[in-house]
């Protein structure tokens, strides 16, 4: 009987799994499910056999666009990092008027969609847009050969726009979290301005900073409308147009599904670097525990 007792309350299910269980069914079948049925679907070919067929056309047509999208989404994530860490940094060492106001405008772009931004960037970076009349007022380039921005350039630096905030919001959270003691000791030590900020807050807040280059690196690589709407059908451009144009135009979801694998690849980089230092980080506080 003792023995039948503990077979049943070692078959029971812990209670907390019942109170999960609505948000990981809606985690499989919203996430979990597309992302497999992408996977599979780009190994079956037009006829319906399973074929490497549609990697095979991706590979040929478009691999210089999963270059494009890989340039242009690490340059974006690493100057959106560094701006955001120095304008976390003025945010969290000063305290004055300039900095609040700062503080208060910096926020805006977050709440702004990409297709705001891709229109503002259309006003912005347009031949004769905003930016060339400025620099010709200036007399720093001529008006009849200005600058050409629907392009890499351009598209980065509507990123980086983008970006910046957000970044920025999350990394200072981390540094707000750091006390002052750790800077004073710092510059009671002699410590100037770039080692308390490379000795001191940036290695404190490593954690904060590596969560907003992955998160920053994903929804990069998954954006659509401000390439859609800055680029347009411009050679080279981004998966995500790639895939638009596949379907739409010639209703090849064997292609779209590939070139959907591949950003999976891009976005697998940072996921992979993520937990490999998140499992390093809880194998630490577990031994400083023992």
């Amino acid at each position: 009987m003792q023995a039948n007792s503990t077979a049943r309350r070692g078959l029971s299910l812990p209670p907390y799994l019942l109170l999960i269980l609505p948000a990981v069914t809606f985690m499989v079948l919203m996430y979990g499910y597309p992302f497999l049925s992408s996977i599979l679907r780009s190994f079956i070919n037009p006829q319906g056999e399973f074929s490497f067929e549609n990697y095979g056309k991706t590979i040929d047509l478009y691999l210089k666009d999963i270059g494009f999208t890989l340039a242009v989404t690490v340059l974006s994530t690493a100057v959106s990092a560094v701006l955001a860490i120095l304008l976390a940094v003025y945010f969290r060492l000063r305290q004055n008027p300039v900095a609040r106001a700062l503080a208060a405008l910096y926020k805006i772009p977050i709440f702004i969609p990409f297709v705001v931004v891709a229109q503002m960037m259309n006003s912005f970076l347009a031949p004769h847009g905003i930016l060339n009349l400025a620099l010709a007022k200036l007399n720093v380039i001529d008006l009849e050969h200005p600058l050409q921005l629907f392009n890499f350039y351009g598209l980065t630096f509507g990123f980086v726009w983008k970006m910046i905030p957000f970044s920025t919001l999350i990394i200072h959270g981390g540094f707000q979290m750091i006390d002052n003691s750790y800077i004073e000791a710092a510059r009671s030590c002699g410590a100037g301005l770039t080692r308390v900020i490379t000795r001191v807050l940036i290695p404190m807040n490593r954690s904060s900073i590596l969560v907003a280059l992955v998160l920053v690196y994903s929804q990069i690589v998954g954006t659509f409308t401000l390439p859609y709407m800055l680029i347009g059908g411009k050679i080279p451009t981004t998966i995500t147009v790639d895939i638009a144009h596949r379907i739409n135009y010639f209703s090849d979801f064997g292609v779209a599904n590939t070139l959907g694998v591949f950003s999976y690849l891009l976005v697998l980089i940072t996921a992979v670097y993520y937990l490999r230092s998140s499992v390093k980080k809880m194998t630490g506080y577990q031994a400083s525990e023992v």
